[in-house]
């Protein structure tokens, strides 16, 4: 066609949607990618290294697992710890003030030696890793995750596959600035965070953390990951978070629905079986045609350990009212429960999760369901 010819209306919506769907398809299978790599980094290298260390894994108390829990301060410093951020899209102009996205810290061989020399492996380090559906991805994510700040996973402007385009990169933001958009959106202020004095400001900064799904002294990974949550939601972003702290040693997912306007959690733990709970789900797993030993547990020989996925959502506390007015502050209510328990396959072949109620009540209700990927 001559480039003076426009292309026909119909051609361009064609291409367009084809693009949107190469998109769509590209995120969803690298946040897969992701999440897969991450559990296996942030809790199962965890476990072992622990392990290999003779120290005992400090694994989370089922009880904990209650919204509003608290969540003991100690950091481990054998668990290793994460921070990545995936884009369905490009990172817009609006927003790179928040995300420290320069020309020093784009994936290049030269920009990671600046800040990490002695990097292990950098210097078999391959350009085309980049891209999400390279089989060396996933080893690049694991060699840059160390190092400080986040990972920035996002499209191409002019390319519907995603690749790692920055590392080091810092999430800055007024925790003030964060808090009073949140209040608004809300409806429990009106125009400013101060309005209804400095005690409802320290109430509101610890809500603000529980809205997250972490306890209210949350700082470094934690308190970069829900302000990067914030940040892309209101920003009208689909987009997802994925962090690990050495304190609370649970690998959290946010996912940010910019339609919505609000932010979903999922969170990863290493769950110990008590030996006769472990034989009561091998048995009924078999009934079932599920291979508990080799597909559920973290060593097949070892001492029974699984994966245990929490999904949670968020309350009417903390939902704005549907006719947008005020609402009346309630510090003693929650702002999240739990809509789900369940202990995932450890191989990408297997797909069927397991119903498991253990925050508030163990062994009771267990049923196979399938694997809901979040879009």
């Amino acid at each position: 066609m001559s480039p003076d010819v426009e292309e026909p209306a119909d051609e361009t919506e064609a291409h367009d949607e084809a693009f949107a769907q190469s998109t769509a398809e590209s995120y969803r299978a690298t946040r897969q990618t992701i999440i897969r790599e991450l559990i296996d980094y942030s809790l199962l290298s965890s476990y072992q290294k622990f392990r290999k260390n003779r120290v005992e894994y400090p694994f989370v108390p089922r009880a904990t697992l209650r919204p509003g829990s608290v969540v003991p301060t100690k950091e481990h410093e054998l668990h290793n710890h994460a921070l990545v951020v995936l884009l369905a899209n490009h990172l817009p102009k609006s927003l790179r003030k928040h995300f420290r996205c320069r020309e020093g810290n784009r994936v290049i061989k030269k920009n990671i030696a600046a800040v990490a020399p002695d990097l292990p492996n950098l210097e078999a380090f391959d350009p085309a890793s980049k891209k999400a559906d390279h089989p060396d991805f996933p080893a690049l994510v694991r060699m840059l995750i160390p190092l400080d700040f986040a990972l920035l996973v996002q499209r191409d402007e002019e390319d519907p596959e995603h690749y790692l385009t920055h590392f080091h990169v810092k999430i800055e933001r007024l925790t003030d600035m964060a808090l009073r958009a949140m209040a608004l959106h809300l409806g429990y202020v009106e125009r400013s965070l101060y309005e209804q004095g400095e005690s409802f400001v320290d109430q509101f900064e610890r809500k603000f953390f529980e809205y997250f799904n972490y306890y209210h002294n949350a700082a470094g990974r934690r308190s970069a990951s829900a302000l990067a949550a914030q940040l892309l939601t209101f920003g009208g972003q689909c987009a997802d978070i994925f962090s690990t702290s050495q304190q609370d040693r649970r690998f959290t997912v946010l996912s940010c629905n910019a339609e919505k306007q609000d932010v979903e959690i999922e969170q990863y733990i290493l769950l110990a079986l008590e030996d006769e709970e472990c034989k009561l789900l091998k048995g009924w797993g078999k009934e079932h045609g599920l291979n508990i030993r080799n597909d559920y547990l973290v060593s097949p020989n070892g001492p029974p350990v699984a994966v245990l996925r929490v999904r949670y959502q968020h309350t009417e506390a903390a939902t704005p009212n549907p006719d947008g007015g005020l609402k009346e502050w309630a510090p003693r209510e929650k702002w999240i429960r739990i809509s789900e328990e369940a202990l995932i396959p450890l191989k990408p072949e297997v797909s069927a999760c397991i119903n498991y109620p253990v925050a508030y009540k163990r062994n009771e209700g267990i049923e196979c369901i399938e694997w809901r990927v979040l879009g």
